[in-house]
């Protein structure tokens, strides 16, 4: 498989286990909320090894905000710029989405995000 179609693929796997993840919270699902960080951390981990970084930024544009979200949250660390800017835009809608972003801006703020 070429190195494209890989990083095509991860990137895909990581928008589809976004919504996944955002549905199983939103359905008080914790074990498949929970399975699906664990996918997600495993194709984020595979984009970098990749060195692809900058295709999988492409998911802060996203038209879904579970998607654009889940992407700020994962690139954090190596893109902090443009990663706070969707999460303070996402902080401000109603609901979860809005809640889970304003609670990622907190742990960044206070230098709890390692923890």
């Amino acid at each position: 498989m070429l190195r494209e179609e890989k990083v095509a693929k991860l990137i895909d796997w990581f928008r589809k286990s976004s919504v996944r993840h955002a549905e199983a919270m939103e359905n008080l699902q914790e074990e498949l909320a929970a399975a699906q960080v664990g996918e997600l951390n495993r194709f984020y981990a595979a984009v970098l090894r990749e060195g692809a970084l900058d295709l999988f930024l492409t998911l802060l544009d996203d038209e879904d905000e579970r998607i654009a979200g889940m992407a700020a949250v994962y690139a954090m660390r190596d893109e902090p710029g443009r990663c706070r800017e969707v999460l303070v835009r996402l902080s401000a809608l109603p609901g979860l989405m809005g809640f889970r972003a304003q609670s990622a801006l907190q742990r960044w703020d206070s230098g709890d995000w390692n923890k």
